[in-house]
């Protein structure tokens, strides 16, 4: 027992027990940590291929489609958080067991590392073109970028708030500047609605490819975040902050830059700029600034999946990474076919999560210190595996809409047939 609590009082991050109440933060200081984890350059890179197939109209249409669906998933996974003050990791214990929730928390790192991984190959990527490295430059500098960024998610929540303070300003400036730019080649704000692609993206697939820019966050990363909030309120304006403004910003942002441009490559884009300075400070402050907070949740996930320090767990991340990066992953039909992967595999698990606490416990999860938790609860997992599989199905509908009300649907019929729950009130011995 001593050891357990000289473990605990050296968690710093509280990857395994609540965050204390005098450790919450502010609406700022949470709305630059989930802010800066929002502004990133796969979000322009969306809105670029979201250019590519419909018109001005349609794009903003998807783009606020798709982030009034994250931002009500969000607000949720925000007051779970919030209330609890519990990791993803460990809210999963709730509905997936203790045992079952090491297997799902290692889910999240394996998609965030995709995610980290496309990220530092863009920004490697990018240099390698400003500087004209070649094929094995680039191959270099985008391996080097996976390792360099993790810096940040090595020292924690602090560190991520200060890169925050200095990467936002520039990030706002920069993606705002860029957009009047691309108005300036492109002719002015009635040609930007008189603009036609070549090619036609229906409506739901834009919407679906929105939601995948940021599902997998607001289904679980941004329940490391908001765990810090001092009350729901703080939480849900933090929340609806990032979405609303810093998603959206950059989702237009980057379509306006693709149809001045003609190209949905946002390295092609920005360089055809002739900006190379401005532009290599918006992908450093913008990718740097997510890739930490994506590093930090994926960190805390296998904090509760595996029993090794979280910095050492770090280490062999970034060098899996960095080899995952040769095989560049930053080309834009690779990440339209993730996002829309992401889009259909991950809400369900937003919608038992969800169910599990709001419907299944009415609101209320007992005190994690003080709750027994079974080793494995099946309902999750056959529920995850029918809804997803319904979810490919079914012809009509918004995918990723049907997916979490599946998901919640399923769970909380088959939780009422099971009438076991996963966690009780009574404390477990560790």
């Amino acid at each position: 027992m001593e050891q357990q609590n000289q473990n605990q009082s050296a968690d710093t991050e509280y990857s395994r027990c609540a965050v204390p109440l005098n450790q919450r933060k502010t609406y700022f200081s949470l709305t630059i940590v989930w802010t800066g984890f929002v502004f990133v350059t796969t979000s322009m890179m969306a809105g670029g291929g979201l250019a590519a197939g419909m018109d001005f109209k349609h794009i903003i249409l998807a783009t606020l489609g798709g982030n009034i669906f994250l931002s009500i998933i969000a607000v949720l996974i925000s007051i779970i958080a919030c209330k609890t003050g519990l990791t993803f990791a460990l809210l999963t214990r709730y509905s997936f067991g203790s045992s079952g929730s090491k297997a799902a928390s290692i889910f999240v790192p394996v998609v965030n590392l995709g995610w980290y991984t496309i990220q530092a190959a863009t920004y490697g990527h990018f240099v390698a073109q400003v500087f004209h490295m070649g094929q094995v430059g680039e191959g270099l500098c985008m391996a080097a970028s996976a390792i360099i960024m993790g810096i940040f998610a090595m020292f924690g929540i602090s560190a991520i708030t200060i890169l925050g303070y200095i990467a936002i300003p520039a990030i706002v400036f920069l993606s705002i500047a860029t957009a009047i730019r691309s108005l300036g080649v492109i002719g002015g704000v009635d040609a930007l609605f008189s603009y036609l692609p070549a090619a036609n993206m229906p409506l739901f697939t834009g919407i679906t490819a929105v939601i995948g820019t940021w599902v997998l966050s607001t289904a679980t990363c941004i329940a490391d975040i908001m765990r810090y909030a001092k009350d729901t309120k703080t939480a849900i304006s933090a929340t609806l902050t990032g979405l609303l403004g810093g998603n959206i910003l950059m989702i237009v942002c980057g379509a306006i830059a693709a149809i001045a441009m003609e190209n949905s490559d946002l390295t092609v884009i920005l360089l055809g700029f002739g900006l190379v300075i401005p532009s290599l400070i918006l992908m450093t402050t913008n990718i740097f600034t997510t890739n930490a907070a994506n590093l930090y949740s994926t960190s805390l996930n296998l904090s509760n999946a595996f029993k090794m320090e979280r910095k050492k767990m770090l280490a062999i991340l970034l060098a899996l990474s960095a080899l995952a990066t040769l095989t560049k992953p930053y080309e834009i039909g690779f990440l339209f076919t993730f996002l829309n992967i992401l889009g259909t595999v991950v809400p369900p698990l937003s919608g038992i999560i969800l169910s599990d606490y709001f419907l299944v416990h009415k609101g209320s999860y007992a005190a994690y210190d003080k709750a027994r938790f079974c080793k494995w609860n099946p309902v999750p997992w056959i529920t995850w595996a029918i809804s997803i599989a319904l979810v490919y199905m079914i012809p009509f509908g918004l995918p990723s809409l049907n997916g979490i009300i599946l998901g919640a649907a399923i769970y909380t019929a088959l939780m009422a047939v099971n009438k076991q729950r996963a966690a009780g009130s009574i404390a477990e011995e560790a």
